[in-house]
C-alpha cells in the first residue's frame, strides 16, 4: 500500500477546507487538501448569498469571476406585511458557489497546499505506538486504497462530517432541510425576497435570490423539521411556486439545477464548551489527544438566523490552519487547544445568541410575525435596521429590537413556548 506523509491533511474542499489548507501551508507545514468528489465546486449545496465582508476575507482578487448578481437590499413578507430594506454600503452577492469554490483551491495551491480529488476517507485513526495519525482513502484509479500520514487532520467534510464521527467529535443533533430551484422569476430592481410563515418554510424560511441574468432567480426554502408537519421541504416549495401570493405570481413556471441539503443547528457554543471532557452533552471540534479538528459545517459555524456558513467558515479556515500549522511544527500538539478559544472568541457569541433567536422563530405564530413586521416598519426602526443591519452578525440589531416595548410583550407572551421547545 502506497504511503504518503504529510504535516496537516484537510479532508474537504469547500470554502472551510480550502482556506484551513491556505493558511496551513503559508505557515510552512506540508498540506493535503482530500476531496471525495471529482471536482471542486461540484455538486452545489448552497442558495448562494454572501456578503461583502465574505468577498473580502476569501482574499480573491478577481471577484467578477464568481459574482453574478450584487443585491440592494431586501424585501421581506410575513403573512400580511412587507418590509423593504435596502443598504447602500453594506450589501450583498449572488454568486457562483462552483466557480467561488474553485478559486479558493487555487489560491491554496498558490500556498503550497497540494489537492487530492476524488478521494474518500474510510478511516482516520492513531495507530498504537505512533505520534501520527493514519488517514486511510479510497480512490477511483485502479491502485484502490492508499494511507496517508500527518501529526494534524482537519474535518472540513461538511454536514454530517465523516471525520467528526470517526473521533466521536459530536457538533449537532438537528439539521435544517433545504431545498433550491433556479428558474424564470419577476425580479425586484436586485432585491432578495424573504418569505416566513408556518405554512410557507415551518421553523425557518423561503426565498428568492435574483441572479443579474434577465428574470432569473435562485427559489427555495429551508424547514425545521421539528417544527414541521412534514419532513421534505419540496413538498413546501412546491406548494409556494403554485399558491403563494408573491411567489406564485412572480414565478413562470420554468426550473433547473434543483439542489437540496442539511444546515447543522450547533449545540454547545459558548463559553467553556468545545473541548473534549469539558462538560456532558457539550459540543466538541477538538482531539488535541490525536490531532483532529472540525471545521465550517462539521463543525456547525453557521449563522443560525439565516443559515449561511461560508463567512464563518473561511474565518475559521484561517484560524483552524494557522494552529494546526503551529502544532504540527513545534510537536506540541496542545496548541490545538487555541483553535477553540480563538474562534469562539470571534463568533460564539453571535451564534449562541442566533441560536435563541432560531429557537423562537420556531414557536411564534404568522400572528406575531406580522406584529414583528408592523414594528419594524416604523420609520425610525427601519432606519436603524439600514444603518446597522449586518448579515454577518444580525446579533447588533436583533438585541435593539427586543428592547421595543410592543416586541419584548411578544416575547413574554410567547416565554413558556420559548423555554419548553428542547
Amino acid at each position: 500500500m502506497f504511503m504518503l506523509e504529510y504535516d496537516v491533511v484537510v479532508v474537504g474542499g469547500g470554502p472551510a477546507g480550502c482556506m484551513a489548507a491556505k493558511y496551513a501551508a503559508k505557515e510552512g507545514a506540508s498540506t493535503l487538501i482530500v476531496e471525495e468528489d471529482a471536482e471542486i465546486g461540484v455538486p452545489v449545496q448552497c442558495a448562494g448569498l454572501i456578503s461583502k465582508r465574505a468577498v473580502e476575507e476569501s482574499e480573491i482578487s478577481d471577484s467578477k469571476s464568481f459574482i453574478n448578481c450584487e443585491i440592494k437590499g431586501a424585501v421581506v413578507h410575513s403573512h400580511s406585511y412587507e418590509l423593504r430594506v435596502e443598504s447602500p454600503d453594506k450589501r450583498a452577492f449572488a454568486i457562483r458557489r462552483d466557480i467561488f469554490d474553485k478559486e479558493l483551491a487555487k489560491e491554496a495551491q498558490k500556498e503550497g497546499a497540494e489537492i487530492n480529488l476524488g478521494s474518500k476517507v474510510k478511516s482516520v485513526k492513531k495507530r498504537e505506538g505512533e505520534t501520527k495519525l493514519t488517514i486511510t482513502i479510497a480512490t477511483a484509479t485502479a491502485n484502490g486504497e492508499k494511507e496517508i500520514r500527518a501529526s494534524a487532520v482537519i474535518g472540513a467534510d461538511g454536514v454530517k462530517s465523516a471525520v467528526a464521527k470517526m473521533a466521536g467529535l459530536n457538533v449537532a443533533k438537528n439539521y435544517l432541510n433545504c431545498v433550491q430551484i433556479e428558474g424564470e422569476y419577476e425580479i425586484d430592481d436586485a432585491f432578495a425576497e424573504i418569505f416566513v410563515g408556518k405554512n410557507i418554510a415551518p421553523g425557518f424560511f423561503a426565498w428568492a435570490i435574483p441572479l443579474g441574468a434577465e428574470n432569473i432567480a435562485r427559489i427555495g426554502l429551508c424547514i425545521d423539521k421539528r417544527f414541521s408537519p412534514h419532513p421534505n421541504p419540496l413538498l413546501f416549495l412546491k406548494r409556494n411556486l403554485a399558491e403563494h401570493p408573491v411567489i406564485a405570481k412572480k414565478y413562470k413556471g420554468t426550473s433547473s439545477n434543483i439542489t437540496a441539503g442539511t444546515i447543522p443547528i450547533p449545540v454547545g457554543v459558548g463559553t467553556g464548551a468545545g473541548l473534549r471532557g469539558q462538560g456532558r452533552g457539550q459540543t466538541v471540534r477538538i482531539d488535541k489527544e490525536t490531532g483532529i479538528m472540525l471545521v465550517g459545517d462539521a463543525a456547525a459555524q453557521v449563522k443560525p438566523i439565516t443559515g449561511g456558513g461560508v463567512y464563518y467558515g473561511m474565518k475559521c479556515g484561517k484560524i483552524a490552519g494557522e494552529t494546526a500549522a503551529k502544532a504540527c511544527l513545534t510537536g506540541d500538539m496542545k496548541v490545538l487547544s487555541s483553535y477553540e478559544r480563538r474562534w469562539q472568541k470571534e463568533i460564539g457569541k453571535e451564534i449562541a445568541f442566533g441560536l435563541k433567536v432560531h429557537r423562537l422563530r420556531c414557536v411564534i405564530s404568522d400572528k406575531d410575525f406580522d406584529t414583528i413586521f408592523h414594528t419594524l416598519s416604523q420609520e425610525k426602526v427601519l432606519q436603524h435596521i439600514k444603518r446597522e443591519g449586518d448579515m454577518d452578525y444580525p446579533s447588533v440589531v436583533f438585541r435593539e429590537f427586543l428592547k421595543h416595548p410592543r416586541l419584548f410583550k411578544l416575547m413574554t407572551r410567547n416565554i413558556l413556548k420559548y423555554l419548553y421547545t428542547k
